[in-house]
């Protein structure tokens, strides 16, 4: 956080203190342990002799604030909170709000006084008084309180009496009752453990702590539950868009026209609503996993089953329904955003009229922020017109404008800058959490955009499968595997970073000879590494679905098509 925003805080932490009977003791020290996590030592006293300023406390002689309360402080309130909203976006806003009401319930003292200061600045930020209502009960909330709203979800341990319902499941694998609120508006999960034993991405969770769950999250038990991140989300989402989907692949093997095998033994087990990537070495058989899994390729051995139908036998009864974007551009230069897709749309819907295509498309690019964008022509990529990360999204749009269940893509990334690719895998995992079940090439992803995915499936050279799981567990799975000292933390214990890189490092690091230099073998060879895989990972396949795939593509006539291109 900048400066300007740190100020701000001690400030809104000062007003908030020093109301009714004063800073505590409970209070100071929980505003101390806020700005550790914030800031190094030097800057740690700079800014914890500010707040002590501001609250109006000498620690030298202990003194309580001469004026306790003021009819200045609500001015100032509004002041500091326009200073905020000029800088921070809303869903830190959220975080600075669970902040305030955290450091009020240290001491237990939530008068109406530093309530209403509070309801001030929840007011200024501009959330909405359900989700402050939310927030609010959830960080008082006792381990026996329970709520019926959709916003939370309890999950109670062995033991525990409660009257069933939907937002309450069990577990006996935990010792103490878990409660999560998901904010809708934001798009942010907040946890709390009503006891101990618990670590969230292998770091120690302190009861009643709030914690923020953002994507690629792990939340353990010290008796065995594991919560991921993408099971939690999924009892948020609404469920009525959402067309049942198994996607199973079995004993899946590709043979080249040399003869040389390019995938072996590969078993994937999938449902809606799941983002997975595909990971490995150049040359592991990333792009040609995806090939033989999206129906291009015929695989030499083994099945692709969508709901039930081997997609390589029944080719007719998965077409629309199965997407696929591929690394090169499909975009007609000289044609606006608007008029690429919709043209795609008329080839792809022989019966609809223009008027209900002109709607879909105005649809389905504001939904990926590009309405603003949709008179200006593509452009070459030397040319550019329109951004790369524009470009990529319209890529995306020309597949999704056919409404397909199951959709597989092809290093998305590639070329964008940071803020572009996360954007685009931020998309694509929007459009996971709305049903689809998605597949994505990935090439060297950042922290960020490596947590944002529910599975990671990494090949080794000769298209072998290494891992198949939950990303950040695989940082841990290999290090364990490599015996790494510090194998049970699968994030950074200050920044929460993942580094992906790690993995490659571990599965290619080489033995070096008596004077240090690389030998070009392996400490663990590729066979190791499979072998380890078959031992460690059981793949249960999901029970196909009886949903009955929806019509696929209504294409027009030859001479209609013809007609499209040459108005």
């Amino acid at each position: 956080m900048s400066e300007e925003i740190l100020k701000a805080l001690a400030q809104l932490y000062a007003i908030i203190t020093k109301q009714d009977t004063g800073v505590s003791e409970k209070e100071r020290i929980y505003v101390i342990d806020s700005f550790r996590s914030k800031l190094d030592q030097v800057r740690l006293k700079e800014y914890v002799a500010l707040y002590d300023e501001f609250a109006g406390v000498d620690q030298d002689k202990k003194d309580k604030p001469e004026k306790l309360t003021s009819v200045k402080d609500s001015v100032r309130t509004l002041s500091i909170c326009r200073k905020i909203n000029k800088t921070l976006v809303q869903k830190q806003k959220i975080i600075v709000l669970i902040e305030l009401l955290e450091l009020v319930r240290s001491d237990g003292n939530y008068t109406p006084q530093r309530k209403q200061i509070i309801e001030t600045v929840s007011e200024s930020f501009n959330i909405e008084k359900s989700e402050h209502d939310f927030i609010e009960w959830f960080v008082f909330s006792k381990p026996e309180d329970l709520k019926s709203e959709s916003a939370f979800l309890f999950i109670k341990s062995e033991g525990e009496a409660f009257e069933p319902a939907p937002n309450i499941i069990f577990n006996h694998h935990i010792l103490a009752p878990v409660r999560f609120l998901f904010l809708e508006s934001v798009d942010l999960i907040f946890l709390k453990t009503e006891g101990d034993g618990f670590t969230l991405n292998g770091l120690p969770v302190n009861s009643e702590d709030i914690k923020l769950f953002p994507y690629g999250s792990i939340l353990k038990s010290s008796i065995g539950a594991t919560f991921f991140y993408s099971d939690i989300i999924r009892y948020f989402i609404k469920e009525e868009n959402k067309k049942p989907v198994t996607f199973n692949v079995t004993d899946l093997e590709y043979t080249f026209k040399s003869g040389r095998i390019g995938l072996r033994d590969i078993n994937i087990s999938e449902r809606e609503g799941t983002l997975i990537g595909i990971m490995g070495a150049s040359g592991a058989g990333k792009t040609t996993l995806l090939n033989v899994l999206s129906g291009i390729e015929t695989p030499s051995k083994g099945q692709v089953v969508l709901n039930g139908i081997d997609i390589h036998k029944e080719k007719e009864k998965a077409t629309g329904i199965i997407g696929y974007i591929s690394q090169d551009d499909l975009l007609f230069e000289d044609l606006t955003v608007f008029e690429n897709l919709f043209y795609c749309a008329k080839l792809c819907f022989d019966k609809l009229p223009d008027a209900e295509i002109q709607e879909k498309v105005e649809s389905l690019l504001g939904s990926l922020g590009l309405a603003y964008v949709k008179d200006l022509k593509v452009g070459s990529p030397l040319e550019k017109t329109i951004s790369g990360g524009q470009r990529k999204r319209l890529n995306i749009a020309l597949e999704l404008i056919r409404e397909p269940l199951v959709l597989f893509v092809d290093e998305p990334t590639s070329g964008l800058s940071s803020r572009d690719s996360e954007n685009v895998i931020d998309l694509l995992k929007e459009l996971s959490l709305k049903g689809k079940l998605i597949f994505v090439v990935i090439h060297q992803p950042s922290s960020d955009i490596y947590k944002m995915f529910d599975k990671m499936y990494i090949l080794d050279t000769g298209g072998y499968p290494i891992f198949y799981g939950n990303p950040v567990e695989g940082v841990i799975y290999f290090k364990k595997t490599a015996n790494h000292t510090d194998a049970e933390k699968g994030q950074c214990f200050s920044c929460g970073n993942v580094n992906p890189e790690q993995i490659f490092n571990i599965v290619e690091e080489q033995v070096v000879d008596e004077y240090g230099n690389f030998t070009g073998q392996r400490k663990i060879s590729t066979s190791e590494w499979y072998t380890s895989f078959k031992k460690n990972f059981d793949i249960l396949k999901q029970k196909d679905s009886t949903f009955s795939l929806p019509k696929g593509l209504d294409l027009p006539a030859i001479t209609k098509q013809t007609m499209i291109f040459f108005p």
